[in-house]
């Protein structure tokens, strides 16, 4: 049996499910700002309706939102201290477009001469010298530095200077984290730095967080295997993702589009998913989420690295109405206090939430709703809200669909039951299907694991295919370590982007695997 936990901003779900798919029970619980207390009610609510031991449970599956909310509430980051490995210092100021409140967490910046150049001659040996490094040690210790991001300017073709120098500052530092661009992202410098960056700052966040859900996970007595959920849909092991917390933090997204997709039975549709805070619109094809290529953005602040290829509309059931010179405006969330403060559970407060049941109240089912209050809410004023929103999702869907496509539209969250039946006419498919408020939990249960890569090659000595053909059983290699069942392994993408300056010489390749999960009594990951 297979425990799903995802901590969402509003609510923490947690469902124990069969592996045949068979959903056993289901918990939610207000997220609490530790998060650890949040899972542990949760959990221990699951745990006792299945009426089964901890030791039956063989896997424990978690996609959590708490490394981006740390990056949206700066706090516990972690001191950074950047070095670029370029042939000459850059007068491009590092985090250049960020917000000030995490650029402050860059105490050191450095410059390596680098040996290489984009023809992949070397014309001098120029790793630092002992100088450099002694000042990097000495201001290790001298400022508290706590993480270290190495960035090197042609890392996409050559990775061991970044390499070279992790080994050497690890001799003296072993337990610093140091995060390198080449695992992060890959062509684009600026992008790539910025994705090296952010992963450094929130090191420490996502070790605390690992060892603090270690103590809770022996405190229930379950002893089996956790991974988290990352931002492609599939899964990690807990090493990986303390090293990569970066990776983590599109996984609520992801689970809810995996859990939309299992819950309805389809590999193509649009989904829609109805938060307390948010409203997210992501897109499955062929039963995985799909992930944005190229440059994308996490608080506007420019990476290349994957990310689900979605749209969220900062707004939720919580978010607070007001309606200002005849136009709507949608302002913050009380997403965790709406029973106490929202209209239709005898509050004060204008939501979201209260627009539609005082059009629709048959729209949302809780037995602590009075709708008394509704009266004071002029309906065409709640009319407008309805309209606005509805209008927005259905922009952000167009987005998601090729002209030519008429994909279903699947709605999940706590609060996708105010849109039923309000979205499209009678022609347009929507689906609603059970479970649907503890969808993100479910799609955590079932993310494949996965392995890629995505780097720039000589074809100097070797040809593209030998290439392929090399990086292919690299990753199916990598899976089978990490637990995946052999015969379920497979390359689901081939890509490949030519240099016009430079053809026929160098090519980038992005390859993808996947496979399933094999339960075995030692695999896994456990937690550490």
């Amino acid at each position: 049996m297979k425990l799903g936990i995802d901590v969402g901003g509003t609510n923490t779900d947690a469902v124990i499910v069969r592996n045949d798919g068979k959903l056993l029970s289901w918990s939610k619980h207000l997220t609490t700002n530790d998060i650890i207390s949040g899972i542990e009610l949760a959990a221990k609510e699951v745990l006792k309706e299945a009426n089964i031991p901890p030791d039956q449970i063989k896997g424990i599956f978690l996609g959590t939102t708490h490394v981006l909310n740390a990056l949206y509430h700066p706090v516990n980051l972690s001191k950074t201290a950047l070095i670029r490995i370029t042939k000459k210092p850059s007068l491009i100021e590092p985090a250049l477009q960020w917000p000030e409140n995490l650029k402050k967490y860059i105490s050191k910046v450095y410059h390596f001469k680098s040996s290489y150049d984009y023809t992949g001659k070397i014309k001098e040996q120029s790793t630092p010298n002992q100088d450099e490094i002694e000042q990097l040690y000495h201001d290790i210790k001298k400022y508290g530095i706590e993480s270290i991001c190495l960035v090197g300017a042609y890392s996409p073709l050559y990775e061991s200077e970044e390499r070279e120098i992790r080994d050497r500052i690890k001799d003296s530092f072993p337990e610093i984290p140091i995060t390198m661009s080449h695992e992060i992202g890959s062509t684009g410098f600026i992008e790539r730095e910025n994705a090296t960056l952010l992963n450094a700052i929130i090191s420490k966040v996502i070790r605390q967080a690992m060892i603090d859900l270690s103590t809770l996970f022996k405190k229930l007595s379950l002893e089996c295997p956790c991974w988290l959920t990352q931002n492609d849909g599939s899964l990690m092991g807990i090493q990986e993702a303390i090293d990569y917390p970066i990776l983590t933090i599109g996984s609520g997204v992801t689970n809810s589009i995996r859990g939309a997709s299992i819950l309805s039975g389809l590999d193509r549709c649009i989904v829609v998913d109805v938060g307390g805070s948010t409203i997210d619109i992501g897109k499955i094809q062929n039963g995985q989420p799909e992930v944005s290529i190229g440059s994308t953005s996490i608080l506007d602040i420019d990476v290349n690295m994957r990310v689900p290829k979605m749209y969220s509309l900062p707004y939720g059931g919580g978010s607070l109405i007001s309606i200002e010179e005849e136009s709507v405006q949608i302002k913050e969330t009380i997403a965790s206090d709406i029973e106490q403060q929202g209209i239709s559970w005898g509050g004060d407060t204008w939501t979201l939430t209260d627009s539609f049941l005082k059009v629709y109240p048959d729209s949302f089912s809780d037995e602590k709703i009075t709708l008394k209050g509704l009266d004071k809410l002029s309906e065409d004023d709640c009319q407008k809200v309805i309209k606005t929103v509805t209008g927005e999702i259905k922009k952000k869907i167009s987005k998601l669909q090729l002209s030519n496509e008429a994909l279903p539209v699947v709605l999940v969250g706590g609060g996708s039951s105010l849109l039923v039946n309000r979205l499209f006419g009678k022609y347009q498919k929507v689906f609603h299907p059970a479970g649907f408020h503890i969808c993100n939990a479910v799609g955590a249960c079932f993310a494949p694991l996965s392995a890629q890569v995505d780097k720039v090659f000589w074809l100097r000595d070797k040809t593209k295919q030998e290439i392929i053909d090399e990086e292919r059983e690299q990753l199916v290699q990598q899976l089978f370590l990490k637990g995946a069942k052999r015969d379920s392994i497979e390359l689901v993408s081939i890509e490949e982007f030519p240099f016009d300056y430079m053809k026929g010489e160098v090519l980038r390749i992005r390859l993808k695997t996947l496979g399933e999960l094999e339960f075995t009594s030692d695999g896994g990951d456990g937690v550490v």
